[in-house]
C-alpha cells in the first residue's frame, strides 16, 4: 500500500510538474502558461483585477504576489473608503513579500499621511524601477523610504505634491534618467543645489509648477541632461482686483535659476516668468519651445525675459515662439537689433490666441534672420492691414526667395486682412512648395460653409504667385 500510495503521489507531482512546469505543448487555459508568462499578463492587468484573480482557484490564489507593477488610483473606487481597505487589504495580503518594479500612486491625503507613510513603505524597495506618485490635499508631512533616494536601480521618477519636498541628508539618483516635480516646494538652496547637481545620469526633467521661494537662487547642473521642460503658470487663477494685480507686478521672480546645459538638446519653457533664467552652455540646443505671457510688469522686463532666451539657444533648428512673447519684444524695441542669427532654423512656429499681424517689427526681424527657414507654421491666422503695401511695403525676408518650400496658416477665416496676407506670401516665395490653410470654426458655422469655402479657394488661387509649383490646400 506504501509503494502504491507513493507511485499516486509521484504521478500527481509529475503532472503538477508537467502542466505548472509549464510546457507550452500541453498549455489548454491560462493556468497552464509558464509562471512568468502569468505575472506578465498579470502585471499588464489594472491592480484591482489582478488581485481579483486570487479568487478564481487555490493556485491562483497568491499568483498576484509575484506582479512586479501596481498601480493604485483612488479615482477608480467610488468612495474614498473602499480604496483605502483595498490599499490596506494588499499591505497584508503582500507580507513584504512584493518586489515591484513599477509602482503608482494617485490619491488624496488629506488627514490620512500616516497612513500614506506605511503605504510608501510596504511598496517602495530598493529594486525599484520606476516610481509614480500623485498627491493632492496634502497637509502633513510625507516621509520616503530611504530606498528611493538609493536605490541603483531607479530610471524614472515623477512627484506631484502641493507640499514640501524634503531630502534626505544622503540620497543617490545615480542612474536616474527621467524625472518630473510638480507643484512640490523645494526645501532650501542648499538642498535643492545638491539634489540637481546630483543626478549624473538625469536625461529628461520636467518642472511643473513647482515653488521656489524657499530657495532663492538654484542652479540646474546635470552632465547628461538632454530635455527640460519648464512650466510656471503662478497668476492663472489670479483675480480682476486691482490691489491684487498691483501686488503681483511688484512680487517680482521667486528664485534666480541658472541652467548648465551642455549636453541639452530641447529646451521647453511655458510661464509667466514666475523665476528669472541664466543660460550657459546651451549653444547645443536644437529645439526650443517658448510660450511666454506677462500678466502684468513691465514690458521692458518681459522683452528682455524673451531676448535671453533667444540669445541662449542661437543654434537652434525648430523654433516655437508665442505672439505674446513676439509682442513682448517689440514693447523692448532697442533690443529687437541685437537678436541674434539662426542660422540653423529650419521651422518656425507662431504660437498664437489670434492673427499675427505680419508688418510686427520683431517677427520680421526673426525672419531676416533665420535665412535658412524651410516652414513656418501660424496656429491662428495672419493678417496684413488695408494701409499696408502688398505689393512692396513689407521686407522680404532673405529665406523667402531661397529656402522656405512650406507654410501652414491655421485657424484661417477668411477676412480680407487675412487674404492680403496669403496674397503677399504667395508673391515672394519664388521656391514655395505648399501652402496649407485650415479653417476655423467660423467657416464651419458659415450659413453656406461648403459655398464659403469654394469662394475662398478661388480668390486664394486667382492671386499671382511667385512659384508656379506651389500646391494650396484649403481645409
Amino acid at each position: 500500500m506504501g509503494e502504491r500510495a507513493s507511485l499516486k503521489k509521484k504521478k500527481r507531482n509529475k503532472k503538477k510538474n508537467e502542466i505548472h512546469g509549464k510546457d507550452e505543448n500541453t498549455c489548454k487555459n491560462i493556468s497552464d502558461l509558464p509562471n512568468v508568462l502569468i505575472h506578465e499578463i498579470l502585471s499588464s492587468l489594472p491592480t484591482k483585477d489582478a488581485v481579483q484573480t486570487s479568487v478564481l482557484s487555490k493556485y491562483w490564489r497568491h499568483q498576484w504576489r509575484n506582479v512586479y507593477k501596481f498601480e493604485l488610483k483612488e479615482e477608480s473606487h467610488e468612495r474614498r473608503e473602499a480604496f483605502k481597505d483595498f490599499v490596506k487589504s494588499l499591505v497584508r495580503g503582500s507580507k513584504n513579500s512584493l518586489c515591484l518594479k513599477k509602482f503608482s500612486l494617485s490619491c488624496e491625503v488629506g488627514n490620512d499621511a500616516a497612513l500614506v507613510n506605511v503605504w510608501l513603505l510596504a511598496f517602495i524597495n530598493r529594486g525599484i524601477e520606476e516610481l509614480i506618485l500623485d498627491f493632492n490635499n496634502v497637509k502633513e508631512q510625507l516621509y520616503f523610504p530611504e530606498d528611493v533616494f538609493d536605490s541603483p536601480t531607479l530610471r524614472k521618477f515623477h512627484l506631484s505634491m502641493p507640499f514640501c519636498f524634503i531630502l534626505p541628508p544622503r540620497y543617490d539618483f545615480q542612474n536616474l534618467k527621467e524625472m518630473t516635480l510638480k507643484h512640490v516646494v523645494f526645501q532650501d538652496g542648499y538642498m535643492t543645489l545638491k539634489l540637481f547637481c546630483g543626478c549624473f545620469s538625469l536625461e529628461d526633467l520636467t518642472l511643473i509648477d513647482c515653488n521656489w521661494m524657499n530657495v532663492g537662487s538654484a542652479c540646474i547642473c546635470c552632465p547628461m541632461l538632454k530635455n527640460l521642460t519648464i512650466i510656471e503658470w503662478i497668476h492663472e487663477d489670479a483675480g480682476d482686483d486691482n490691489d491684487d494685480e498691483e501686488e503681483e507686478e511688484d512680487s517680482g521672480p521667486q528664485c534666480q535659476i541658472v541652467i548648465v546645459g551642455t549636453n541639452l538638446k530641447t529646451f521647453s519653457y511655458e510661464g509667466d516668468m514666475a523665476n528669472d533664467y541664466f543660460f550657459y552652455c546651451t549653444s547645443s540646443v536644437v529645439k526650443a519651445r517658448l510660450n511666454i505671457k506677462a500678466w502684468g510688469g513691465s514690458s521692458w522686463h518681459t522683452g528682455f525675459f524673451v531676448f535671453k532666451m533667444l540669445r541662449a539657444f542661437p543654434n537652434v533648428e525648430k523654433l516655437s515662439i508665442s505672439d505674446s512673447a513676439i509682442q513682448a519684444l517689440c514693447h523692448a524695441h532697442h533690443l529687437i537689433p541685437h537678436l541674434p542669427c539662426f542660422n540653423n532654423v529650419t521651422h518656425l512656429q507662431l504660437m498664437m490666441e489670434e492673427p499675427l499681424n505680419l508688418p510686427c517689427k520683431a517677427f520680421m526681424v526673426l525672419l531676416h534672420n533665420s535665412p535658412c527657414l524651410q516652414t513656418l507654421h501660424f496656429d491662428m491666422g495672419i493678417s496684413v492691414g488695408e494701409e499696408e503695401d502688398v505689393g512692396g511695403g513689407l521686407s522680404i525676408p532673405k529665406c523667402f526667395g531661397t529656402h522656405l518650400k512650406r507654410i501652414n496658416i491655421s485657424g484661417f477665416s477668411g477676412k480680407s486682412l487675412e487674404l492680403n496676407a496669403i496674397k503677399y506670401l504667395l508673391g515672394v516665395t519664388p521656391v514655395l512648395e505648399e501652402l496649407n490653410i485650415y479653417s476655423n470654426g467660423c467657416v464651419v458655422d458659415s450659413d453656406d460653409p461648403i459655398q464659403m469655402m469654394e469662394d475662398l479657394s478661388c480668390k486664394i488661387l486667382a492671386f499671382p504667385r511667385a512659384s508656379q509649383d506651389c500646391d494650396l490646400h484649403l481645409e
